[in-house]
């Protein structure tokens, strides 16, 4: 039998003037596609949505190393954490206070410094957009403590406003697929931080 005839003919190599072509082409097909992803609404409001939440990151950390909304209160009870001693010295670690409302708040001190005395007044100070209590003092100390219930907020902070600056620094947010990646995880943060 003679099979010959149902052969394949050898296919021809393209031409590197052809293969530029094609390139060009498929450049201008993926350009086409990111122009219309810009045109949509959602484009637009998913990237609108991050750049707030970027700004929400970046004044939480603000608030934390600088200045912030201060309120005073008075403590009924105070509960002290030491950790190792240095020179015969102990080094408190946390300081527990409740203030007159019932309220209970974890300074993570890891100094020396004196424990207040009952009654005495305390500081919390919170962020100017979500309100929530990051940093404090105590009055035996002049020092800023963080607020231990604050740590995943700011640990979160920090990490997604990182990811989300490298995120649109390399363009991710052209793709249809990476932006709702990245809003999702801006919504999944913002709401946790409500929550908390």
């Amino acid at each position: 039998m003679n099979n010959e005839g149902k052969k394949r003919p050898p296919r021809t190599p393209l031409s590197p003037e052809e293969v530029a072509e094609l390139v060009w082409l498929k450049k201008i097909r993926e350009h086409k596609k990111i122009e219309r992803f810009k045109n949509t609404n959602s484009y637009k409001l998913f990237n609108v949505f991050n750049v707030v939440c970027f700004f929400i990151y970046c004044e939480l950390v603000f608030c934390f190393l600088g200045p912030c909304h201060y309120q005073t209160h008075y403590h009924t009870n105070v509960i002290v954490e030491y950790s190792n001693s240095h020179n015969h010295v102990p080094t408190i670690s946390v300081i527990k206070v409740t203030d007159v409302n019932d309220k209970q708040y974890s300074f993570a001190i890891n100094d020396m410094i004196e424990v207040p005395p009952k009654y005495a007044p305390f500081e919390v100070g919170k962020d100017f957009l979500l309100q929530k209590e990051i940093k404090g003092s105590v009055s035996s100390s002049e020092k800023q403590f963080r607020i231990q219930r604050a740590s995943p907020i700011l640990f979160l902070s920090v990490f997604v406003a990182i990811f989300s600056f490298i995120f649109f620094f390399y363009n991710l947010n052209q793709n249809p697929y990476s932006l709702r990646a990245i809003t999702s995880i801006n919504a999944i943060t913002v709401f946790a931080f409500i929550l908390i």
